[in-house]
């Protein structure tokens, strides 16, 4: 009987996380056709790249593509109306993709999108396996890992009609749906393919698993290159299939259905810098079904069986086959107690790095250089006569690379570079130096530096006390009817609080002075957290929140979290105030005064405020953005920039605010490419003392009811 219970409230379980866990981008339609407009001249450097590709090729009997023949044409893509500016280019290491004058294409949007998204890929359908790439990267959805939209599409090239795989790109817009803040994501850097037979042996003998990012857009400033490096560094742990969410599971599904996705030149990860782990991302599984491989007795509920099949009829234009059905219903059902959520994996205070022994060799050659060389900075690198490996990497928060000597092992010379140089060199895959015929590829070894510390707050205090540069692991799983009570004493120390938390106060105070605070031109420290107070994954009910004197990107931030807050009072922000992502809240009392930059910020989720006070705000009282749905019944603004800015696709509903002393008092817009227009709807309303009462784009709408 206890047998028959377990497998009821598991079976429950699976039920709950699939329907938390997949959100089908609801905000995300992409329609089944795609038409291209190509210039002649533009049309044939197209066509004329794609014959001599066919024609060209240097290894394996020459079915590669060359690098040379991926450059990209100018294209414009109709949509109703409107012609969108793009690029496109032949994608694909093998000849498979090319089916003159058809080829598999990378597209590109710079200044627009396409539906929300701003790159994608176009593979030939026989280079994926045609629906079953788009059945598997829909079922990875539904068992919660993140997954780039894929469908079939109907493409229009110039006439040429055929069908495609459309499948995004990993970009921002593709983390921010799946309801991650942009980080990293690191693949295999895919050099190997391009070397010959005596190039591969000389690399073996070294450390050569170099991993460079996916993402490069990612990389904008030295912060977000060290959390890269960190990323690169870490994928060279002994352990590092540990530090990767589910994937024994990831692994032992894809080594029945696509075991393609699992060598390492497909192998992608996003990495979590505040967890030190890392998420699997499916690229390129060859996804194929064969006889033994499924067991078709498998059941599963036949409401997630339906909805399945109806995303997949309107993803692929197909019904499920019956093999695919109990591949679904067999995958599901061997995940049952097999995966578990982010919010589930925490990382230890004491992280393991014991390293691969040829990347420690390495290290060590060029640790003992450094102690024994003085470092050139900027040198000209482009006399080289002799065959060389080169190494990347920072030391001591500097950017460097080291030129490793064929002939005889040693380090050469090494040579300061700046955060600009040292990003290409991590986000460039398949670039190399010609050193005496020999290809060079850059190897890149992360970062030498240690990580920002992780330091957990446990006991039964009520008052904790943070005087240590680090991120503070506070993680309960429930406090009920508790104040408690978090000091400051370091400028770099910052705190992450997660829990479900029932009618209790929290309080944030700063007790330190005279410590200079810079953001380095980041948003975010060195483990991308924005604010001095950072919940995540927690559940509030009837919770204050107090925060004063705070100089982080935002004193509060609250990530992927929901429920409701009597109050948040925040004092003296030296940047943003609050802000809160990614979540589901209601707060019955928000006060906050003085803060340099926006006072209330909200993006990606549902937010309802029933009486707000701020004061003082040096950019924006309410800013709203990225698909929200922010709702104020009572409200007083003063002293602003911007009483209350809407933007990118996000509805603004008030009603009811006085706003005073201030330059515009509602701002509806447009900002980011990926995103429309804004709507604020205004029941009533009393703006004093103001320059500019309605601003706006044409994307969006500003609607008053009534004004006194």
């Amino acid at each position: 009987m206890k047998t028959i219970k377990c497998l009821l409230i598991l079976k429950f379980l699976l039920i709950n996380f699939l329907i938390s866990n997949y959100s089908f981008s609801e905000n995300l339609i992409v329609p089944n056709s795609i038409q291209f407009e190509l210039s002649n001249s533009e049309y044939n450097k197209y066509l004329r790249r794609s014959m001599r590709a066919y024609t060209d090729g240097e290894i394996y009997g020459e079915k590669n593509i060359k690098k040379k023949y991926k450059k990209w044409v100018k294209a414009k893509i109709v949509l109703n109306k409107k012609k969108i500016e793009s690029e496109i280019r032949i994608l694909g290491d093998w000849k498979d993709h090319l089916r003159p004058p058809l080829t598999s294409l990378k597209v590109k949007i710079n200044n627009d999108s396409f539906n929300g998204i701003t790159r994608f890929n176009l593979f030939l359908p026989e280079t994926r396996k045609g629906e079953n790439e788009v059945f598997w990267t829909l079922m990875l959805k539904y068992l919660g890992f993140p997954s780039l939209y894929t469908r079939m599409i109907e493409v229009n090239l110039n006439g040429n009609i055929y069908k495609a795989i459309f499948q995004e790109d990993a970009t921002k817009e593709f983390l921010e749906r799946n309801n991650l803040t942009e980080t990293v994501i690191l693949k295999s850097n895919d050099f190997d393919f391009y070397l010959n037979e005596k190039e591969k042996n000389i690399y073996k003998n070294y450390f050569a698993s170099s991993f460079v990012i996916d993402n490069n857009n990612f990389l904008k400033n030295k912060i977000s290159n060290f959390i890269a490096s960190e990323a690169i560094a870490l994928k060279a742990n002994i352990d590092f299939n540990k530090k990767v969410l589910n994937e024994d599971f990831f692994t032992s599904i894809h080594k029945k259905y696509a075991y393609h996705g699992l060598a390492t030149i497909n192998r992608k990860y996003i990495y979590i810098p505040y967890k030190k782990m890392f998420v699997p991302l499916y690229y390129d599984g060859n996804v194929q079904f064969l006889p033994g491989k499924t067991n078709c007795k498998a059941k599963i509920d036949s409401k997630i069986l339906d909805k399945f099949k109806r995303d997949f009829k309107s993803l692929s234009g197909k019904r499920l086959s019956k093999m695919q059905e109990c591949v679904f219903a067999d995958t599901l059902d061997s995940s049952q107690g097999n995966i578990k959520k982010l919010s589930e994996f925490f990382p230890k205070q004491k992280i393991n790095n014991k390293k691969d022994l040829k990347y420690l060799k390495i290290k060590n050659k060029i640790i003992s250089f450094f102690e024994e060389e003085n470092i050139n900075k900027n040198k000209n690198l482009k006399n080289i006569s002799e065959k060389v490996i080169i190494y990347s990497f920072i030391f001591n928060d500097n950017f460097y690379n080291c030129y490793l000597t064929i002939k005889d092992g040693k380090i050469k010379f090494c040579n300061q570079i700046d955060s600009k140089t040292y990003g290409k060199l991590i986000s460039q895959s398949g670039r190399y130096k010609l050193t005496d015929n020999f290809k060079s590829f850059p190897i890149n070894l992360g970062s030498f530096n240690k990580e920002m510390p992780i330091i957990w707050l446990e006991g039964n205090s009520n008052e904790f006390i943070m005087d240590k540069k680090g991120t503070y692991y506070f993680v309960k799983k429930n406090i009920s009817g508790e104040d408690l009570k978090f000091i400051f004493q370091n400028s770099e120390a910052k705190i992450f609080i997660q829990g479900n938390f029932n009618n209790v106060n929290f309080k944030f105070t700063r007790d330190f002075e005279n410590q200079s605070k810079s953001l380095e031109n980041s948003r975010y420290d060195k483990n991308l957290l924005t604010g001095c107070v950072n919940f995540f994954d927690s559940d509030f009910d009837k919770v204050s929140l107090s925060s004063s004197n705070m100089i982080c990107e935002d004193s509060i931030n609250i990530k992927n979290s929901s429920g409701n807050l009597n109050e948040i009072d925040i004092n003296n922000s030296f940047f943003d105030a609050l802000d809160v992502d990614f979540s589901n809240i209601f707060v019955k009392n928000l006060k906050v005064n003085n803060a340099k930059n926006d006072c209330a910020d909200f993006s990606f989720g549902k937010y309802k405020i029933e009486q707000a006070n701020l004061k003082n705000c040096g950019d924006k009282g309410f800013s709203v953005g990225e698909r929200s749905k922010f709702s104020l019944d009572y409200g007083n603004i003063f002293f602003t920039n911007i009483g209350i800015a809407s933007k990118d696709d996000a509805i603004t509903d008030v009603k009811r605010v006085n706003m005073e002393s201030m330059n515009v008092c509602f701002a509806a817009y447009n900002k980011k490419k990926e995103f429309k227009g804004s709507k604020i709807n205004v029941k009533d309303f009393d703006c004093k003392q103001y320059a500019t009462l309605k601003q706006l784009d044409g994307l969006s709408e500003i609607n008053i009811s009534k004004e006194n």
